[in-house]
């Protein structure tokens, strides 16, 4: 099935009563952002809209992905959880028909909405004090009884917890394991920086979530005695402080130097550096690590005291597709991706709404080009203004920074005759400031997210390097995807958010963010022989088989 993607799902829901086949979504109102369209949330395979009703407020997730099974898996997920009456997660029901868009319809899951922070915003707010220590003691209490149950959640991160006063909820079910599934054919592998290196859709099964609730527990007890570790760290609120390039290479990681001077935490960073070395089978439970129990054996990883100076760094493993913040045509179609922008801050405009939502509101745009013509940006309405320690000033202007979040529909001003398409920011840390040596390293990636290295899969379709040469910094492979289909870009109201484009081909289960919008491309280094030529070759055939 071919999905509509975040363009075809604003038009919709922005009229409730036809869109939606629920009679209590019917007569809900859709959370809109300053511009008045649909506010969507990025959750793996699903675009995440807050609709409130007459009853209540709900999250209604719109796949803009095909998840095999879909229908069957969310019915085992719901007979299980039911049956489990447990606190962690919420009520939903998926409808199999939920929305209709262009007289077809589509699967949506409704979910109560739960009140309260993502984990990141959470820390962001309670770093420093006592409150850290009890959300440990929850993520222990959590693990242990997913254990007891069979269940794993498959993506635990900052994005999918959500703490509602004081209460810890887990969020996006599209990954999660219940007893009864078929185990090893799943459909995605996680945030890479709360994953093992080598996590792959065939680790789907009950001990998926082993390795990430190790993560966590590491990353409150480390910023619990040490608070400046987070702001250091925290890498835009996408993870606390470890990072993917963390676990590839722990010799030559910062934070795994830092964590192994602390008399704490000395031993269960060793040991965690060997499990990251070692096959994701042999990942213990949180409560057997923190035990020190069934830590598997492996050649002792020396911490290097220091960077080497001569060491080529590992290539950059990125947690969603990297683009260059110059690259429109390229953050276009990722229109409705997660994604990391990186990029030099060249100009700021600030100003006031003067309609619909935002009138009479402050916001501030970070442009990286020129603001005329096809340009990426950061939009900063006033909402998001007021979440940010620091305002944007002049002093802005040269800065390299990387930003995490949703791309959102482009924006066309006819009257000023230009195109953006970008990131809006909402939260305290979204914009991370890095060096200009640190953004070009990650441009480095083409892109493109790393794969995960799993090397029971790519041994089978090219070498791989072995463990010894992976932990030495040897470059990741990845598989490039397929190419876009090429169409045209017609644009449809006044605001062009209706540029379309045909949906990229679906990405496979192993890969990072894919294109949601195809344009026109020209490889650079096709080897391919010209159609003229062909043609050519055509016709004396023709003419040789004529005159025999």
């Amino acid at each position: 099935m071919t999905y509509p993607q975040i363009v075809e799902y604003n038009e919709a829901i922005q009229h409730p009563a036809q869109a939606f086949t629920d009679p209590e979504l019917k007569q809900g109102t859709v959370k809109e952002n300053t511009l008045g369209l649909p506010l969507a949330l990025s959750g793996g395979f699903a675009l995440t809209y807050t609709v409130t009703t007459p009853r209540r407020k709900c999250a209604v997730r719109c796949f803009h992905r095909e998840i095999p099974a879909l229908e069957q898996k969310y019915s085992a997920i719901a007979g299980k959880l039911k049956s489990a009456a447990n606190g962690y997660f919420v009520d939903f029901d998926f409808q199999r028909a939920g929305i209709k868009i262009r007289q077809n319809a589509y699967p949506i899951v409704r979910m109560d909405w739960i009140e309260g922070d993502p984990l990141g915003v959470w820390l962001d707010k309670n770093i420093g004090n006592n409150q850290v220590e009890n959300l440990r003691k929850q993520f222990f209490d959590l693990a242990g009884y997913l254990e007891r149950l069979g269940i794993a959640h498959g993506d635990i991160q900052n994005g999918n917890v959500i703490l509602g006063g004081s209460k810890l909820y887990l969020i996006d079910y599209d990954g999660m394991y219940v007893p009864g599934m078929k185990t090893g054919a799943g459909s995605e592998t996680g945030h890479k920086h709360f994953q093992h290196p080598d996590r792959g859709p065939d680790d789907f099964g009950p001990t998926m979530d082993r390795f990430s609730f190790i993560v966590v527990d590491l990353s409150l007890r480390a910023v619990a005695g040490e608070p400046p570790l987070y702001r250091k760290f925290r890498e835009g609120g996408e993870t606390i402080i470890f990072k993917a390039n963390d676990f590839a290479d722990p010799s030559q990681s910062e934070i795994f130097r830092l964590l192994e001077n602390r008399t704490d935490l000395k031993k269960d960073i060793t040991n965690f550096a060997a499990i990251c070395a070692a096959p994701i089978e042999r990942v213990p439970s949180l409560e057997d690590f923190l035990a020190g129990k069934n830590i598997p054996a492996a050649p002792p990883i020396v911490i290097a005291s220091k960077p080497k100076p001569s060491a080529q760094p590992a290539a950059y493993i990125s947690a969603f597709a990297v683009i260059d913040a110059r690259d429109f045509e390229t953050a276009l179609r990722h229109v409705g991706d997660r994604v990391e922008l990186v990029g030099q801050i060249v100009e700021l405009k600030d100003g006031v709404g003067q309609r619909g939502r935002g009138r009479g509101k402050p916001y501030v745009f970070v442009n990286f080009s020129h603001w005329k013509g096809s340009a990426v940006k950061l939009s900063i309405w006033s909402e998001g203004l007021q979440q940010l320690r620091e305002k944007p000033s002049p002093s802005w202007v040269g800065r390299w920074v990387s930003v995490t979040g949703l791309v959102d529909a482009p924006y066309t001003s006819r009257r000023y005759h230009y195109t953006h398409v970008g990131i809006t920011v909402e939260q305290e840390g979204q914009i991370n400031q890095i060096t200009e040596t640190e953004a070009l390293y990650r441009l480095k990636s083409l892109g493109k997210a790393q794969q995960p290295r799993n090397r029971r899969i790519l041994e089978d379709i090219i070498p791989v390097a072995s463990g010894a040469n992976r932990k030495a910094g040897a470059t990741p492979i990845i598989i490039p995807s397929a190419r876009p289909k090429a169409v045209s870009r017609p644009l449809t109201g006044n605001q062009a958010i209706a540029q379309r484009f045909s949906p990229a081909p679906a990405s496979s289960p192993n890969s990072g963010s894919q294109p949601a919008y195809s344009v026109p491309t020209k490889s650079k280094h096709s080897t391919g022989i010209p159609g003229w030529v062909w043609v050519v070759l055509g016709i004396i055939v023709l003419i040789i088989l004529a005159n025999h």
